[in-house]
């Protein structure tokens, strides 16, 4: 069972103007990565947003979103070299989805090797 667990971090944007005052360009965007403003993301109720791996809310009140809050708070995170990057996981869930080894071996492109197959064994 996989729940994801929604934060915000600030995104600050700089908007170089011309001297008109009206025309301006985006000159740099810049992440704010300071844990101390990384922070849980609430709805307008006030409660953690929480989601199953198919990107459906889950209740707060669920003993594993309580869980995953705590653990994901607790930010143990991995490296930063191991973090995705890319659009919000909310518009793609599949996107993120560990990957899987295969458990079947009868799915692979290999076939049997026949020894007695056109004479080389006699």
């Amino acid at each position: 069972m996989r729940r994801w667990v929604r934060y915000e971090a600030p995104i600050m944007v700089c908007v170089d103007f011309d001297d008109d005052g009206y025309t301006g360009t985006v000159v740099t965007v810049a992440l704010g990565d300071d844990p101390d403003d990384i922070r849980l993301a609430r709805d307008h109720r006030g409660h953690f947003l929480v989601y199953d791996d198919t990107m459906e809310p889950v209740s707060s009140g669920e003993q594993q979103a309580n869980r995953a809050i705590t653990i994901a708070e607790y930010r143990e995170w991995p490296e930063r070299l191991d973090w995705e990057e890319g659009p919000d996981v909310l518009r793609y869930p599949d996107l993120y989805a560990p990957a899987e080894a295969a458990d079947d071996q009868d799915e692979d492109d290999l076939e049997p090797l026949d020894l007695h197959e056109r004479g080389t064994v006699h």
